[in-house]
């Protein structure tokens, strides 16, 4: 914990924080949160989804929320402000082609949101995990030739395969790309892909100053390894008790409940309880 001050704006991850295992928001979490937003404490929602498929959580919530999306990639307003761009950083379009080659040539199902859609190759056992993948997130796929957007700089992308693969292709790609992309294993099939330095935390900054705080004031809520650097850059950091290794190392605190028996009611319970601070930059509510 960098200082003892009282947050002034939440950001909560959603997969395996926010919602329960049945990718539903337990009823004290949106209580919480909501108890939280009219004490005057912003909320912002950090996914590694797009905009548009974080949308349904925040009308679930039933408030006006900032959203860092694409793991960091882009940070955008509230919907009161008119949802401006305040930071936007796609994967080099280098880095997009040997991925897409690479997938193209093995068959595997690569995910490459480009301008706030997502479009994948048609083929071999891509269609199953498509499948999984829209059953996980809401998302809808544009089929269609990757090859096409050659030169494109896409938001970001996810190879997605087996576990066991997926874990020696992370080793492989940290390999092959080192610095030329920030890499991430997030749910167990997936293997994300962002610009360099692109990460939940490295957003922050961006989002305090859009709040017109400090990131000392933020509480930050995650559980997979792409919400550590969120964690470990607020002013206090909490996992989850089913956090990774990587997530409970990096916190100030490990909630005693999991996603499923509403940890982030107890995060916000115990380090933001009847906060009366604004952040009047955050919009309406």
């Amino acid at each position: 914990m960098h200082e003892t001050k009282k947050p002034r704006l939440i950001a909560v991850d959603i997969d395996g924080t926010l919602l329960n295992d049945q990718k539903l928001i337990p009823p004290e979490n949106i209580d919480a949160l909501r108890e939280a937003q009219s004490n005057g404490v912003a909320v912002a929602i950090a996914s590694g989804r797009m905009p548009p498929l974080v949308e349904p959580i925040q009308d679930l919530l039933g408030m006006d929320c900032a959203l860092i999306s694409y793991n960091g990639g882009r940070v955008v307003g509230t919907r009161a402000d008119g949802r401006p761009v305040i930071y936007d950083n796609p994967l080099p379009a280098d880095v997009a082609r040997h991925l897409v080659d690479f997938s193209q040539r093995h068959g595997h199902l690569l995910n490459f949101f480009y301008n706030d859609r997502l479009y994948a190759d048609d083929g071999g056992d891509r269609e199953t995990f498509r499948t999984l993948y829209s059953r996980h997130t809401g998302a809808e796929y544009y089929i269609t030739d990757l090859a096409q957007f050659d030169g494109c700089t896409p938001s970001k992308v996810i190879l997605l395969t087996a576990p066991d693969l997926r874990d020696q292709l992370y080793d492989r790609f940290v390999e092959e790309l080192g610095a030329r992309a920030a890499i991430f294993k997030t749910e167990p099939m997936y293997l994300e892909v962002m610009a360099p330095g692109v990460n939940k935390g490295a957003a922050l900054p961006t989002l305090a100053q859009y709040c017109g705080i400090s990131t000392d004031e933020i509480l930050a809520i995650g559980d997979a390894d792409n919400d550590t650097a969120m964690i470990a850059a607020a002013g206090i950091g909490v996992a989850v008790a089913n956090g990774s290794v990587a997530t409970r190392q990096a916190a100030d605190y490990v909630t005693g409940r999991n996603n499923n028996e509403g940890a982030v009611a107890e995060a916000v319970q115990r380090f933001v309880g009847g906060s009366t601070c604004q952040c009047e930059s955050a919009g309406g509510t």
